[in-house]
């Protein structure tokens, strides 16, 4: 932990940068601290990739200094701020899958022998220290490909460490990761915090900064509303920085009226999935939790048809759903939102306008014939429904921010009127208020008489908006609880326990 005496390992002083008609950062200043984890906060498009794009070298700034280590700092390359010894650990993690974790580790600085080529000895016996440092115990030889995500983030922190950074910016870097992954990615982070390895930590999950931070800065708007030592703020102080308003209530879950059973599921089994039973009925919110890797992003997809099913039946309001079809599963009232919005939801260069009509076209025309007025018209209501931020229904769908791109998602479906939605991972890397916004919707169909099936790795969200929750382990449902049933620690017992004691009737 920093110390108030220590010498800034980092100084920003005036930074300021914008875009054809955005000011993406005004006149920020901040500094990091030898051996601290300084936490960085804000909605999407509030400003902290912009920043991080900055002292990564990607980005150079319009107006201000930058300063590492007292030092006057001008980088117009990564490789500039690589050499002041800052690394960049980003959500989409920069590895090569096909090569071995030592060459990853040392990319771009292999050992050399004395006729110049490279020393491989000596590149695997570094690289098993480093990975020994962190408690990782794999061959230095392994494809990266090969490593589970959490085992790549160390790889990537071990790099790190081989060009012994003093700067480590970590960019929601619990997005994919277990309870069990996250609390040895926090060992390590105290351990290079021991070191006096300076750690800037972006994260949307509030309960993680207030475990593992010692001072938070909020942004808003481009803005940097307040920096704080975390022990003298409050999870309801920083939603509120960060949306400009009082957020009551971050789940929004009403009494629920359950209806007649729409959706049921017999016997399925798919890819990642196995003899999956379950029902979800009118008005009802039905959560799948699951720690990674139990098959819960697998779910919708064999139910909708977006991956083959290879037995069992699944029946919507009385009528079979066909395999492996999804467009029958559209025309009888079903609606998907994958896990990634960006490969298996959205089209990107296309408008926010496209996106939404794109599963509705059929609403909007006669005979073969679009009438793009009523297009407009309802795309328009469902920004203004939604709360969707656009400069217009023309503009490309790409340059959102995560949480108004999964909004556009949840207009494309509300569009068909569907009967049941499945969720898989809905509000995965989007901010805490586009999150409220999320869980609104979410419980506002639900009394409009929707069926929806949640699935998440997230178990706050969980317990806040689902009425019922199963729990899913190596493919199978293994257990359910009553919503007045379900606690984090009896989730996370049945996520992880034996599978033959833990199935149980999940109906």
């Amino acid at each position: 932990m920093a110390t108030t005496t220590s010498a800034p390992l980092l100084t920003l002083a005036g930074i300021r940068k914008e875009f054809p008609g955005v000011v993406a950062l005004a006149g920020v200043n901040f500094e990091l601290l030898p051996g601290e984890v300084h936490a960085l906060v804000g909605e999407n498009g509030a400003g902290k990739s912009t920043m991080i794009k900055i002292i990564s070298g990607l980005y150079r700034p319009d107006a201000g200094e930058m300063a590492v280590g007292g030092e006057v700092a001008e980088f117009r390359s990564p490789a500039d701020s690589i050499a002041r010894r800052i690394k960049v650990v980003y959500q989409e993690l920069d590895l090569v899958p096909d090569m071995s974790v030592a060459e990853n580790v040392f990319l771009g600085g292999y050992p050399k022998t004395p006729r110049g080529l490279v020393d491989w000895a000596a590149l695997n016996s570094r690289t098993e220290s480093l990975l020994a440092e962190l408690g990782l115990d794999i061959d230095p030889g392994t494809p990266v490909g090969e490593l589970r995500v959490a085992e790549q983030q160390l790889v990537e922190i071990a790099r790190a460490l081989s060009q012994q950074a003093q700067i480590v910016i970590m960019d929601e870097p619990t997005s994919a990761l277990s309870p069990g992954e996250v609390d040895r990615l926090f060992a390590v982070i105290e351990q290079l915090q021991q070191r006096g390895v300076g750690i800037i930590y972006v994260s949307h999950k509030l309960d993680e900064i207030f475990r593992i931070a010692d001072r938070v800065t909020v942004f808003r708007d481009g803005q940097l509303v307040t920096t704080t030592p975390i022990a003298e703020t409050s999870i309801q102080q920083l939603v509120t920085w960060m949306v400009g308003r009082e957020l009551s209530d971050l789940y929004p879950k009403s009494p629920a009226v359950i209806g007649e059973p729409l959706l049921r599921v017999s016997n399925v089994s798919g890819p990642g999935i196995y003899d999956l039973s379950l029902t979800v009925h009118a008005g009802e919110v039905v959560g799948i939790f699951g720690l990674m890797g139990a098959g819960i992003n697998s779910v919708g997809r064999v139910i909708f048809g977006a991956s083959p099913r290879t037995a069992g039946q699944v029946t919507l309001a009385g009528q079979e759903v066909g395999a492996g079809s999804p467009g029958d599963a559209m025309e009888k009232g079903l609606a998907l939102l994958t896990e990634n919005r960006k490969e298996d939801g959205l089209v990107l260069p296309l408008s926010v306008k496209n996106n939404m009509t794109l599963a509705s076209l059929r609403k909007f025309a006669t005979f073969g014939w679009l009438w793009p007025r009523q297009e407009i018209k309802e795309s328009a209501d469902y920004v203004n429904r939604l709360s969707i931020k656009t400069p217009s229904l023309r503009q490309q769908v790409r340059f959102l921010s995560g949480g108004n791109q999964q909004k556009v998602l949840m207009a494309r479906w509300m569009m068909r009127d569907p009967k049941v939605l499945l969720l898989t991972e809905p509000t995965r890397g989007i901010d805490v208020g586009s999150k409220a916004e999320i869980y609104r919707l979410i419980d506002e169909m639900a009394h409009r008489g929707l069926g929806i099936l949640f699935m998440s790795t997230e178990i706050p969200e969980i317990l806040g908006i689902a009425d019922r929750i199963l729990v899913m382990r190596e493919g199978r449902i293994v257990a359910a609880f009553g919503r007045n049933e379900a606690t984090q620690e009896r989730l996370v017992a049945a996520a992880a326990s034996d599978l033959n004691d833990a199935i149980v009737e999940a109906g």
